[in-house]
């Protein structure tokens, strides 16, 4: 880098870059270099940040509810921001089904979310029972019938890794009134988990 440089006491330098003054981490080299690093250290720097939250749960906690009471607008934009990303859309299902009557048998979040990449490796994003596109879109109060949802495969057990596939909500939503073609299609994702269909 190669820039001038204006030092403030008990402030960080500042980097004169393309007119402007800006902290080191907006300087593009330093920006450019982040990004490689957080590439290759994923995981690493996301198992930090865990241990980092769980350490510092109660301080971090408040600074986050700080944060949004002065940014409520910025807050409601990356809150809508994660809540749609993979990562985020799950941990809302996983909140879900640990609230749920009928149960699970997922020793965590990271068990559960390990089922939908298995199923994505194989499926990608395309309903196993209709052949849809999945969509991870979030309105309050409205339903998209594209939308990824779970479904447990027998309705009278809990939620587990034999017994969850992950389809449309509107496929989900109509298996209490099926069409030929969907109980086609459910028949079948029995007998790929049980191997059989004459289960209850």
């Amino acid at each position: 880098m190669n820039y001038k440089i204006k030092y403030i006491k008990n402030r960080s330098p500042l980097y004169f870059v393309n007119g402007e003054w800006i902290k080191r981490g907006c300087v593009p080299e330093v920006r450019e270099w982040a990004n490689k690093y957080r590439i290759k250290n994923q995981e690493k720097l996301n198992q930090y940040s865990k241990d980092f939250y769980w350490t510092h749960r109660e301080s971090e906690c408040k600074r986050r509810r700080e944060y949004g009471k002065k940014y409520p607008e910025r807050t409601k934009a990356r809150n809508k921001k994660y809540s749609e990303s993979e990562h985020g859309y799950f941990v809302g299902i996983w909140q879900m089904i640990k609230n749920s009557k009928h149960g699970h048998s997922f020793k965590n979040f990271d068990a559960f979310y390990q089922c939908w990449l298995d199923q994505k490796a194989v499926h990608g994003m395309t309903c196993p029972a209709t052949g849809v596109t999945m969509t991870m879109i979030k309105h309050r109060g409205v339903r998209t019938n594209t939308n990824l949802s779970v479904d447990r495969v027998l309705c009278s057990r809990g939620y587990s890794k034999q017994n969850l596939v992950f389809t449309t909500w509107k496929y989900n939503d109509s298996k209490g009134n099926m069409s030929p073609k969907d109980a086609k299609s459910f028949l079948r994702i029995v007998r790929e988990r049980y191997q059989t269909d004459e289960v209850e």
